[in-house]
């Protein structure tokens, strides 16, 4: 779980979608990009700058009175507060933004799969409750859900195409999407296999 939910593990991930987006159109690659930096921005600073020290719950593994029922994995704690988590709300604004540019299912639940094994690695790691999770998760789909009406409306206005309905996109019928698919999957596998052999 450590390795799963270390940044570092994901850059073949990151690195197979930049494949996929700039080998089709670089303005369309460029303007996705700049949506997919401005949810996670946007997710992570309401996560970490507003709501934590708004909120200032303390994280499972931080807090005096539980943290002695949390096993502590590796002498990580994460920071002092947890609520809401900034895993679970940029790794849901990415995977929701994506899934309604790329509008591909096997994409869509392949990344929700990450997803899920990302924040559940936060919950056994001990630094957020499920609350943290589920509240981090709605954030990030909101925000996600924002920042591609305004990609929409960009890519309109920017690059004169226009979607006339939601369920078209750029990106539906590229069969490069099955690469960054199956780097998911893969990577997945690869880091569990991993972890499960190193244990």
């Amino acid at each position: 779980m450590c390795i799963y939910t270390d940044k570092l593990t994901w850059i073949p991930l990151i690195l197979s979608l930049l494949f996929v987006l700039f080998r089709k159109n670089w303005k369309e690659a460029l303007l996705v990009c700049v949506a997919i930096a401005l949810t996670i921005t946007l997710c992570d600073q309401f996560a970490s700058t507003l709501c934590k020290p708004y909120f200032a719950r303390f994280r499972p593994a931080q807090d005096p009175d539980f943290s002695p029922f949390v096993q502590i994995v590796n002498g990580y704690r994460g920071g002092r507060y947890g609520f809401i988590s900034s895993h679970a709300a940029n790794s849901f604004g990415a995977v929701v933004l994506l899934s309604l540019i790329f509008r591909n299912r096997l994409f869509t639940i392949t990344a929700i799969l990450w997803a899920i094994i990302n924040c559940y690695s936060r919950i056994y790691l001990g630094v957020h409750y499920p609350g943290d999770i589920l509240c981090g998760t709605i954030a990030g789909i909101i925000i996600a859900y924002i920042i591609y009406m305004m990609w929409k409306k960009s890519r309109n206005l920017l690059l004169k195409k226009k979607i006339l309905i939601d369920e078209q996109s750029p990106y539906q019928e590229d069969s490069d999407i099955k690469i960054a698919t199956a780097v998911i999957y893969l990577s997945i596998l690869v880091i569990g296999g991993y972890a499960f052999i190193a244990a």
